[in-house]
């Protein structure tokens, strides 16, 4: 997936972008979305649908999935955070640095 997001990312001039692994939706909608980053979430959201087919859970189980990666400096992301919510609002999150190292999760004020 990457470089491709990032480079879609700086071509736009945004820093986050959030990529849903269990609906087709990528905010901010990225203009002129190059095939390789297509087949690349495409792939990425099939390796999602077999990891909670391991841990005995179905698409139809989740209600939303997300990642957003955030990008400084260059078309790697910096830290990227994960976000699952089951349809029962259990929240799994994790949240990895630019070496897929764990890393503190920061909540926005809302």
């Amino acid at each position: 997936m990457h470089p491709y997001l990032g480079e879609a990312c700086q071509e736009v001039g945004i820093s986050t972008v959030s990529v849903s692994l269990s609906k087709i939706e990528i905010k901010p909608k990225l203009e002129n979305e190059r095939k390789e980053l297509e087949l690349s979430i495409t792939a990425l959201r099939q390796k999602f649908k077999e990891l909670l087919e391991s841990e005995r859970m179905m698409m139809d189980e989740i209600k939303s999935a997300d990642i957003i990666f955030n990008f400084s400096k260059s078309i790697w992301p910096d830290s990227c955070y994960i976000e699952v919510v089951t349809q029962e609002d259990k929240r799994i999150e994790v949240a990895v640095d630019s070496l897929g190292n764990p890393a503190e999760i920061l909540k926005a004020e809302r």
